[in-house]
């Protein structure tokens, strides 16, 4: 079962605030925002509360193996979606990517991680750090926020409580109407001819592959030379070549012909989901 801050009408996940009935002492402003969450202004948003937030169980994609999201997230408000990956079944292991806070949750010891707030800016032009990736248990988190600016024609009952009174701005009623979460493996090939390799660590550019699985490499021959191309890392896409005639592990300069396996790019859309580059 998956955790939230919210409460479920129907099909739809609805922010309920941050506070319980007990916070309450003045039950003539009950139906004010003020009183459903947190009155502290965030310094981060420059608004009251928190986001709407919604965590996954741990899934267990059942061995480990190389796959890449595509996640979609309908909802009012604009998603920031937060995948944990690992191989250990508690996810202690956990590499984090789209980061939203630095203990994944919003309270009193999260730092924020990122330059994007949410529904103030387009996902997709800052902090797109999504990849491909190499695991067996995945955890997703979804944070959505949604912000308003007051305007004289919306009726003062239908603004929320939440808004600074000086700049005419706060925090409205986010919420999430369906969360399709897909993890898929289906990988590109690409091929490069007459690559001139030097260095101990020669890194390979590629235009259809982000994360690379496999690689194979066949040296150009030269004379009185016994090339052997070698990976150095796939994760960092580097190779290098050496000379076993010289009995030495030193790289030397050689022309290969490569063909790589791997995972296509990744990207955030404008909406804020994620999935293969378009």
């Amino acid at each position: 079962m998956g955790t939230h801050n919210g409460y479920v009408a129907g099909f739809n996940l609805n922010h309920k605030g941050d506070k319980t009935w007990a916070d309450h002492t003045d039950w003539s402003t009950w139906y004010s925002w003020t009183e459903q969450t947190a009155t502290t202004v965030e310094v981060k948003t420059g608004a009251k509360g928190s986001a709407l937030r919604y965590q996954t169980s741990i899934i267990d994609l059942g061995s480990s193996r190389y796959v890449y999201p595509e996640i979609t997230v309908d909802c009012l408000g604009t998603p920031r979606i937060v995948i944990e990956y690992g191989d250990a079944s508690d996810l202690s292991d956990a590499t984090t990517q789209g980061a939203y806070t630095s203990n994944n949750e919003e309270n009193g010891s999260s730092v924020y991680q990122t330059y994007t707030i949410l529904d103030h800016t387009k996902p997709g032009y800052a902090d797109d750090d999504y990849t491909g990736f190499k695991a067996r248990y995945v955890r997703i988190t979804v944070y959505v926020e949604k912000f308003l600016f007051k305007v004289p024609f919306i009726p003062e009952p239908f603004i929320p409580q939440s808004f600074d009174a000086n700049f005419s701005f706060g925090r409205f009623f986010p919420a999430i109407f369906n969360l399709n979460i897909a993890f898929k493996n289906d990988m590109q090939t690409e091929d490069q001819f007459d690559v001139a390799v030097s260095g101990e660590t020669h890194t390979l550019t590629t235009t259809d592959i982000e994360t690379i699985v496999g690689i194979q490499m066949t040296a150009h021959s030269e004379a009185d030379k016994k090339l052997v191309p070698q990976i150095v890392s796939k994760a960092n896409k580097q190779i290098r070549v050496v000379d076993a005639n010289t009995f030495s592990t030193a790289a030397v300069d050689a022309t290969v012909d490569i063909a790589m396996t791997g995972l296509p790019e990744v990207q955030v859309y404008e909406n804020g989901n994620i999935g293969r580059r378009l």
